[in-house]
């Protein structure tokens, strides 16, 4: 199988709500706009798109219908994860999550689209090595 592209596709109580989130905030870029489906792509990653169809339309099949989109984050990498919490902040976005440094080597915060999509932007940073010696040892002691 050659796959030419991959999509993730969030339910939206209102797609173009949602399109406009992702747009202002992370500059996304619409490949379609209809009322009820938004194809959105990066720029810097235009094989990547993120789709957000209405809830309870047709084209979700018969599986989805009557359900919402939950337990889903984003993750984007980015360079500087402190600069963009204050732009968001600035933006009049509430962080979900404050700017946190993690041990195994990251720095991230989390926002929340208005679809339910829990939005994380990180950095990656050098991992704690008090924190990775504690992993290998975990890792040893399981049989």
């Amino acid at each position: 199988m050659q796959i030419t592209a991959i999509s993730l596709t969030v339910l939206s109580p209102q797609p173009l709500d949602s399109a406009r989130f992702y747009t202002q905030h992370f500059g996304f870029t619409p490949s379609l706009e209809l009322d009820w489906f938004v194809s959105l792509q990066h720029p810097a990653h235009p094989a990547l798109h993120l789709d957000l169809l209405r809830q309870g339309h047709a084209a979700a099949g018969q599986h989805l219908q009557g359900q919402q989109t939950t337990g889903v984050m984003l993750a984007l990498v980015t360079e500087d994860v402190t600069a963009e919490a204050q732009r968001l902040t600035r933006a009049g976005l509430s962080l979900l999550m404050p700017v946190t440094e993690e041990p195994w080597g990251q720095k991230r915060f989390q926002v929340q689209g208005p679809d339910g999509v829990v939005v994380e932007l990180l950095e990656f940073t050098t991992p704690d090595p008090a924190w990775l010696a504690q992993q290998a040892e975990n890792a040893a002691a399981v049989p």
